[in-house]
């Protein structure tokens, strides 16, 4: 190829949109189809998915979690204002 014009990457890129994908490829599709599906075995097979998994299942633990303590002190909140309503009328 001439200095004016790239190579073709032989790599499928996707567009998403609402409802609706629409796959792409540049150059030859029988080089794109066969990178593609080395691309899917390497990335099925990865360390790295099992630690992305693993730092999801950890992180989604730690924000229920988090959520849980907060709503737990918000039920606490309420029923010790009306606790303390209620001493303080039977005070009176």
């Amino acid at each position: 190829m001439g200095k004016y014009f790239k190579e073709p990457s032989h790599k499928m890129t996707v567009k998403r949109k609402k409802d609706k994908i629409t796959y792409n490829y540049d150059g030859n599709l029988e080089a794109t189809l066969e990178n593609s599906k080395k691309e899917l075995e390497k990335k099925s097979e990865s360390q790295e998915r099992v630690f992305l998994l693993w730092q999801y299942q950890k992180a989604k633990k730690a924000h229920e979690a988090y959520e849980r303590r907060i709503n737990d002190l918000k039920g606490f909140i309420e029923l010790a204002e009306k606790e303390l309503k209620k001493r303080e009328s039977a005070e009176e």
